[in-house]
């Protein structure tokens, strides 16, 4: 990626270590195992590195446990690799920053490998802070910090601090003077604070041109799998799904049938049930496991956003989060995200050729919280444009007024995909 000019002066100084099972994330090792510490590890870094490429900063990795040889073989040749030397972390980390700016560098940002959480928008935000402070800190849950960044060498800042206990940010920020704050992110030190794996569930039925783009956003976030589960496309979807990363299977058509399907094959704690048309938000398993953490929370699901300019679409949008956040009502369109336990326990998707969504919505609100990520997830507008905004809203509440007096839900699916009452 083409470094943007406005950063161009910066660098990013990643800390990290090769990962060799039984020496990295060594905390883990009782949980994970010597192999499953080490391959976080691994994952973690991978996932650093993806996010400083796609800020377009400039990237030195610091590394210890391996050579730069190994480093350039795991990790790619682009970058520059410098062995962080002996002594201790303060003593490590100001090297790094007085190399940086012995080599020309204006603004210098190191960064652990361990908060998946610290993405490119939040790298660049601390890049651009540096214009108006000497100083910017990220700090972590835990009392330490994530990111620390400055515009010239400040030995002391890494002079007496104890580190490794929840007092590095105080002792730090009590020596920094002027600094300013980014977002207040985990980093990964316990079991407990490992990233939630989240599968994503597609059913897909001819959606081959935009199946790519989904599948491709969904693996862009951290410890994330996508199960595409098709229902008898006619076109290339099977292909241009694998083709991206996905898992592919093959079901019986019905998004219930589907995406129940799908389920059965997921390994992830999460489960988020995602349209094949959808835009995911920036960050957006950031969102859903800061919703789904909460105890009291059954169900999670995104602000609804249309893709697609045509008149009424900001009425149909309004309407829509009023429905969903006043009423707890969200539709399938909104992506709806549960506990895989909870899931089970809800019964999975009724098997019904429509209303699906709205079943298991009632369920859970029935036994315990429906919450938003209040990120808004795009949703294609070719519904609404191909049938006009009236007639399709008519439609859709003369579908919901016809099932809550019985009607028969094989003819109101038709109706659906055929525009219309048959």
């Amino acid at each position: 990626m083409r470094v943007q000019p406005a950063l161009i002066n910066a660098r990013i100084i990643l800390f990290t270590r090769y990962p060799v099972a039984g020496e990295a994330k060594t905390r883990l090792v009782p949980v994970l195992g010597a192999d499953g510490a080490a391959a976080l590890q691994r994952r973690m870094t991978e996932f650093a590195v993806r996010q400083v490429v796609e800020a377009g900063i400039p990237l030195q990795i610091r590394f210890t446990g391996g050579t730069t040889a190994q480093m350039k073989a795991w990790l790619g040749d682009p970058h520059d690799y410098v062995p962080q030397g002996e002594g201790g972390l303060g003593e490590r980390m100001e090297r790094a920053f007085a190399d940086a700016f012995a080599q020309g560098a204006r603004k210098a940002i190191v960064v652990g490998c361990d908060c998946p959480d610290n993405r490119a928008a939040n790298l660049q935000a601390a890049v651009r802070a540096l214009d108006h402070a000497p100083c910017v800190i990220g700090p972590a849950r835990d009392g330490g910090y994530y990111l620390i960044g400055l515009t010239k060498p400040r030995p002391d800042l890494f002079r007496g601090i104890d580190w490794g206990t929840a007092s590095v940010l105080e002792q730090t920020l009590g020596k920094a003077g002027d600094c300013t704050h980014i977002p207040v992110l985990d980093d990964v030190d316990e079991r407990e604070d490992i990233p939630s794996k989240i599968s994503v569930i597609i059913p897909a039925r001819n959606e081959a041109g935009c199946i790519t783009g989904v599948v491709r956003q969904v693996l862009a976030g951290f410890n994330t799998e996508v199960i595409v589960v098709d229902g008898g496309s006619a076109d290339d979807t099977r292909e241009r799904a694998a083709a991206a990363g996905a898992t592919v299977l093959e079901s019986l058509p019905g998004r219930a049938v589907q995406m129940n399907r799908g389920v059965r094959s997921a390994t992830g704690e999460v489960l988020l049930f995602l349209h094949a048309d959808s835009v995911l938000p920036e960050a957006w398993d950031c969102h859903i496991r800061r919703v789904i953490k909460q105890p009291r929370t059954m169900l999670g699901y995104f602000r609804f956003a249309i893709i697609g300019e045509f008149r009424g679409r900001l009425l149909v949008e309004w309407a829509t989060n009023i429905r969903s956040s006043l009423f707890k009502r969200p539709y399938g369109d909104q992506g709806l995200f549960l506990r895989r336990r909870d899931f089970f326990a809800l019964g999975g998707f009724p098997d019904v050729p429509i209303l699906e969504d709205l079943l298991l919505v009632k369920k859970a609100r029935q036994r315990g919280r429906l919450d938003c990520t209040h990120s808004p997830l795009g949703t294609s507008g070719r519904r609404w444009m191909h049938y006009g905004v009236i007639k399709t809203t008519l439609l859709n509440q003369w579908i919901l007024l016809a099932a809550w007096f019985g009607g028969d839900l094989s003819r109101l699916q038709q109706a659906y995909r055929q525009g219309g009452p048959c």
